[in-house]
């Protein structure tokens, strides 16, 4: 098989994930809209890369797709920026006016694509199928300025792209942080939730649009770059792989508090201003809140739970989200995530010193989701694994 063929393949492969994923997806937009911007993501996708397979099975289409990349690189960045807006957002997300502003470059790229479709047929295959721009020498001499024109734009929207990107790469990094940090407000296990997937995929390919930016300028104003086909394809549909599978499986991490009453938003606005704003909270309220979350962690041994939420906490002990979140942070000074898991911690030193369990049955069995995160708030809470501790524990 030559290599034309097998990336002709690789190609096929990609664009029959993005067909299987899109239908999926609209199917669960009807009641998470959330879904829809990854849609479009993919689609976008597809225009780019589905050149060849045009060309082979309708190349009367092959000019109008050519003209269509564009708008389409456009797009990808802001719609991956949706899905992760929608996915990290304390309310469901719902496409509205608002956002129509960060399409207005794929608009700008619709426009020359119109502009492009109104020159003579003839000229459009010949400059962009071909590659062949002599044909302009038979036409008049404002048809050549359009063409050189959108020529120019074309070239310097193309470079724009790259800023795009990296706009929108930057601003998912930020949501994603302070994402995490709005999760330990609320729930004492995040791992479902955190969507570390986005951060792998961005890191590969901020990688790949790095290297895309190089090729783009060097090929554009020194030379051009040969590159390998079949590789390129390759690591395309890795990536439309892993958002497909991902971008799937990914639920809102706040989706199970839309509905909640108990002071869940308060609590979330107050991490977004970064402080708390004046309540009924009084040293008395305060006292009796710190004594109802201690009997609910040593005695109801609430931390058990490995699906303990702040709202389920909340309805435990008949206290306002709001007002234990703020006692927690002012008068205890540690997030949710950490009071709770301080407490899970001291239960698996225990069993660490009097049984033989596996570290692995210890985090399942007090209230921890995965092995890693057990490790890892251990380590956070006494500095050595959690194997080290049985070790020296056992020596002492």
């Amino acid at each position: 098989m030559s290599v034309s063929a097998v990336a002709y393949f690789l190609t096929c492969i990609s664009l029959a994930i993005i067909g299987f994923s899109i239908h999926l997806l609209l199917l669960r937009s009807t009641k998470q809209p959330v879904y829809l911007p990854l849609a479009g993501c993919l689609a976008a996708i597809a225009v780019l890369i589905g050149q060849p397979v045009v060309k082979a099975l309708a190349p009367g289409l092959q000019v109008l797709f050519l003209l269509l990349a564009l708008p389409a690189l456009y797009l990808i960045p802001p719609c991956f920026w949706f899905y992760v807006q929608g996915i990290t957002s304390s309310t469901r997300w719902r496409p509205g006016r608002a956002h129509l502003k960060h399409f207005v470059l794929s608009g700008i790229g619709l426009v020359i694509v119109i502009s492009a479709l109104l020159l003579p047929g003839e000229l459009r295959h010949a400059i962009l199928v071909e590659g062949d721009d002599t044909a302009l020498t038979a036409t008049s001499g404002l048809v050549r300025f359009i063409v050189y024109g959108l020529v120019i734009i074309t070239f310097l929207m193309v470079l724009g792209w790259v800023l795009q990107a990296g706009f929108y790469v930057h601003a998912v990094f930020r949501r994603l942080h302070d994402y995490r940090a709005q999760l330990r407000e609320l729930f004492a296990s995040t791992e479902a939730q955190e969507g570390r997937w986005i951060l792998w995929l961005l890191l590969a390919v901020g990688g790949v649009w790095l290297f895309t930016a190089g090729t783009l300028l060097y090929d554009n104003l020194v030379a051009s770059v040969p590159t390998e086909a079949v590789i390129s394809n390759l690591v395309v549909l890795i990536m439309i792989w892993s958002v497909a599978i991902w971008g799937l499986r990914q639920k809102p991490g706040f989706e199970e508090l839309y509905q909640s009453n108990h002071g869940t938003q308060e609590v979330l606005k107050s991490i977004t201003d970064n402080k708390y704003q004046r309540s009924a909270l009084n040293e008395q309220l305060t006292d009796s809140i710190v004594s109802k979350l201690n009997h609910a962690m040593e005695h109801d041994r609430l931390f058990l739970e490995a699906s303990l939420s702040l709202p389920r906490l909340a309805k435990h002990i008949s206290r306002s989200a709001y007002h234990i979140s703020q006692t927690l942070n002012e008068t205890l000074g540690v997030n949710f995530f950490d009071y709770v898991n301080r407490y899970r911690v001291n239960a698996a030193k225990e069993q660490l010193q009097n049984t033989d369990n596996t570290v692995l049955d210890i985090a399942m069995d007090v209230g921890f989701n995965a092995k890693s995160s057990f490790y890892t708030a251990f380590k956070k809470d006494t500095g050595i694994t959690p194997n080290q501790y049985r070790k020296e524990s056992r020596a002492g």
